[in-house]
């Protein structure tokens, strides 16, 4: 698979951003600025990439469709 982010690449992360069950706009509108800790390059695991929220210094892993660029924000 290929990436379209790298390590230390600043992005939002929207976990509910294009999630069709979610109706709430204030849910799909959370926008959280992270940065990219880890790629995972493993095709066996679920998770893409492992971030850091900015704000609160949270760790997660994450599928690249719930990250944004700054120019699409």
């Amino acid at each position: 698979m290929t990436y379209r982010y790298q390590v230390d690449d600043i992005l939002y992360y929207e976990p509910f951003k294009n999630d069709e069950n979610i109706i709430s706009e204030l849910l799909k509108n959370i926008s959280e600025k992270c940065v990219i800790l880890n790629v995972n390059h493993d095709s066996n695991k679920f998770y893409d990439y492992e971030i850091c929220i900015l704000s609160s210094g949270e760790f997660k892993k994450v599928k690249e469709q719930t990250l944004t660029s700054k120019e699409q924000h």
